[in-house]
């Protein structure tokens, strides 16, 4: 086992915290140091990882407290930079080093190459085999970037983060974009890399290779050692315990309410029975005075102590309270979209997909669907899962062939352009639906779109938050559908949301075509059929569920 109090600190966080230009206040006082062990950040969308990244990386300056840097730090944001006529290598990061290199081969070398060069004689090399181990054998590093896909541009601009000179890496949702080849490489290079790592990350894939996962909350850092499923267990048993001890101190302030409650009527009717007994005694008026006086102090002290004893019952009540971790509740409440065993749901006659040549394997399809069928579209990036989905959906037609659905459809795709940036949430779901607004407010709620947040530009939401209002948008329309197509529909979702999505969609009576290269949530889908690329072309298959 590692002996962490050996290890050197890479980036330590000292009473961070943040506060945006309106005076909002993201998160106060984390504390946090981060040395070689593989590490995973999580949090609830919208908590501010991201935000915290790139405060540990130097992009941004907390409002207060304060973050040391030991080493050098590297961060590769979530989308995969935009190419605007650069190289492979620019985008990698390592243009200045090869044309160093290559003057130096060429003898037109000058002092400054030198200095560029550093060590990285052999980085030529590496970035040729590393462009190869990550599937890019066709890809150069002169070449232009403008073409390529987002699964390429996520590789390249990992690669290079891979590749720098560099102490920490922090990887931001760094499978997002990744078919499985390119989950399976990403999972090599974290293993053979030898430097620290922070991974944002929900991939639960990802979260099994660590060595310590860290969760962001509304009330700051929680630190969990090892590696997912310990991570579940910890956090089970502290959240059983924290609300074994929020019922304990309800239950001790309803008892001691009770307690009270008794006490003050038996003090009262002896309060009572003195001043009556004061009434009838024979005794001078000053005398009756201070007998009634004296039962009603008495009456004040009590009711003063009793103030406060539930005074301190309620901070202990309220203390215990913060220390439960909330788990509003995620639902995704679908329509009644039941498809009937014997209906069609789509056909496909030698259908050619947009943008594959004519004769290319896979460039048609031929398939005939009924019922509440669930496919799983699989296949490496640039096969035309996408495309597919789009055809199905109508945003695309076929070049050759036939294609069609036969049932209303609910279409997501990876962009959400479903969504209006400039507009809320609450605004485009109002006009297409049914609901009322309170009944909508309900039900964006439970999906942890807030008051506040359902009232704001969706380009203002967090990528999580986007991803909920545009599945709100494709499934409480006023004809309820009963073809979802979903492509990618988890990424970005925080662990809650992806196990809420993975139940609502259990119970789904719809059916559904669905593309994404999460093996867990393809496995919680039970799918009833594999669409599947191959060299041959696409192959339809029922799913074994035997073994």
């Amino acid at each position: 086992m590692t002996d962490v109090t050996r290890l050197p600190t890479l980036v330590s966080l000292h009473r961070v915290c943040f506060q945006f230009a309106h005076g909002q206040t993201l998160f106060d006082d984390l504390s946090l140091t981060l040395d070689s062990r593989p590490t995973a950040l999580v949090g609830r969308n919208g908590v501010g990882k991201s935000l915290l990244a790139r405060l540990i990386a130097g992009q941004l300056t907390p409002s207060g407290g304060a973050i040391s840097r030991f080493a050098a730090v590297a961060y590769v944001p979530q989308l995969p930079a935009q190419a605007q006529d650069q190289s492979v290598a620019q985008l990698m990061g390592v243009a200045d080093v090869l044309h160093a290199l290559a003057r130096m081969a060429a003898g037109q070398a000058n002092p400054e190459d030198l200095e560029r060069v550093d060590d990285r004689w052999d980085l030529a090399q590496r970035v040729r085999a590393g462009l190869d181990a990550a599937g890019l054998e066709q890809i150069s590093p002169e070449q232009h970037a403008d073409g390529l896909s987002g699964g390429q541009l996520a590789r390249i601009g990992l690669l290079g983060a891979f590749l720098g000179n560099t102490a920490l890496l922090i990887l931001d949702e760094p499978s997002n974009h990744l078919d499985r080849a390119g989950r399976a490489w990403l999972l090599q290079m974290m293993a053979q890399w030898r430097g620290g790592l922070l991974v944002i990350s929900h991939d639960r894939q990802l979260l099994r290779q660590v060595q310590r996962i860290v969760e962001l909350t509304p009330r700051g850092l929680r630190n969990y050692g090892g590696d997912y499923a310990l991570f579940q267990a910890q956090r089970e048993a502290q959240h059983t315990a924290a609300q074994a001890a929020l019922e304990h101190a309800r239950d001790e302030r309803s008892r001691e309410r009770k307690r009270q409650q008794r006490e003050h009527d038996t003090i009262q009717r002896r309060a009572a029975a003195s001043r009556k007994n004061a009434d009838t005694a024979n005794i001078s008026r000053p005398e009756r005075a201070g007998m009634k006086g004296a039962a009603k102090d008495i009456m004040g002290h009590v009711r003063h102590a009793h103030q406060a004893r539930q005074s301190d019952l309620d901070a202990q009540v309220r203390q215990a309270y913060s220390q439960v971790i909330e788990r509003p509740s995620t639902l995704f409440t679908l329509p009644g979209s039941a498809v009937p065993a014997a209906r069609q749901v789509f056909t496909l006659v030698d259908a050619q997909l947009p943008w594959l040549a004519p004769n290319e394997p896979g460039s048609r399809l031929t398939c005939t669907v009924h019922g509440p069928v669930r496919i799983a579209v699989n296949g490496p990036n640039g096969c035309g899962k996408s495309t597919l989905l789009k055809m199905l959906a109508g945003v695309l037609a076929p070049i050759g062939g036939r294609c069609t659905t036969h049932v209303p459809h609910a279409y997501l795709d990876q962009a959400l352009t479903l969504l209006d940036d400039q507009r809320s949430v609450l605004e485009q779901l109002g006009p297409q639906t049914t609901l009322d607004e309170g009944e909508l407010r309900t039900r964006l709620a439970l999906l942890q779109l807030d008051a506040a947040r359902v009232v704001q530009p969706c380009a203002h939401l967090s990528g999580g938050e986007r991803l909920k209002a545009a599945l709100a948008l494709a499934l409480w329309r006023r004809t309820p559908a009963q073809l979802l197509l979903l492509d990618e529909p988890t990424n970005h979702l925080d662990l809650e949301s992806l196990e809420a999505i993975e139940q609502a969609l259990a119970t789904c009576p719809a059916a559904m075509v669905v593309v994404s290269h999460d093996e867990d949530f393809i496995a919680a889908l039970a799918p009833t059929h594999h669409l599947t690329w191959q060299t041959s072309g696409w192959h339809l298959r029922a799913a074994d569920h035997g073994g």
